[in-house]
C-alpha cells in the first residue's frame, strides 16, 4: 500500500529529464569525490605518513587528518543523498530506488558513527597510551577502535561501490 502512493509522487518540473539528468550527475559526482577521497586517504596518504614519518608524529598527523576526512565524507554523503532523493521524486519512485537510498543512508550513519563516537573513543584511548607509556590494556583498547574504524570505513567504500555502480548504469 505504502508504495502504491509513494510511486505517484512527482514534481512535475519544467524541463524535467534535464532537472533528472543533471541531479543522476550530481549524484554521481558526490559519491565519486567522497569514494575518491576513502581511497586516496587509506592507499596514499596514511601509508605515506607512516613510512616517511616516525609513527608517533605518523599517528598525530593522520589524527589531525580524521576529523576532516569523516566531515567531507559526510558532506559529500549529504549531497549524494539528496540529489537522489531529488530525481527520484522529479521522475516518480520505483521499487529499485530503495536501494541506493538505503546505502546512502547506512553510510551516512556508518561515517557519523565513524566521526563522532570511534574516533574520539580511539584518539582518548591513543592518548592514554602515551600517558602510561603503552600499557598492553590500552593498547588492546586503542587496536580494537582503530579495527572497528578501519571495517567501518570498508563496509562504507563497498557499499558505495554498490551504490555508484548503481546510479551510474541507471538510464534514469
Amino acid at each position: 500500500m505504502l508504495g502504491v502512493g509513494l510511486q505517484r509522487v512527482n514534481l512535475n518540473w519544467a524541463g524535467e529529464a534535464a532537472t533528472v539528468d543533471a541531479m543522476k550527475q550530481l549524484t554521481v559526482a558526490a559519491l565519486g569525490l567522497w569514494l575518491g577521497a576513502m581511497g586516496f586517504f587509506a592507499f596514499v596518504v596514511a601509508p605515506a605518513a607512516f613510512s616517511t614519518l616516525d609513527r608517533e608524529a605518523a599517528g598525530r598527523f593522520v589524527s589531525a587528518v580524521f576529523p576532516k576526512y569523516y566531515a567531507v565524507g559526510f558532506g559529500l554523503g549529504l549531497v549524494a543523498l539528496a540529489s537522489l532523493v531529488v530525481r527520484v521524486l522529479g521522475r516518480g519512485v520505483r521499487p529499485l530506488d530503495w536501494v541506493p537510498i538505503g546505502l546512502l543512508v547506512l553510510m551516512l550513519t556508518l561515517t557519523l558513527f565513524a566521526g563522532a563516537v570511534v574516533l574520539p573513543a580511539a584518539h582518548a584511548a591513543r592518548e592514554a597510551m602515551r600517558a602510561t607509556g603503552g600499557d598492553p590494556a590500552t593498547a588492546v583498547s586503542f587496536s580494537r577502535l582503530h579495527r572497528l574504524s578501519s571495517v567501518l570505513n570498508v563496509v562504507v567504500m563497498l557499499a558505495g561501490i554498490g551504490t555508484l555502480i548503481m546510479e551510474a548504469v541507471r538510464t534514469r
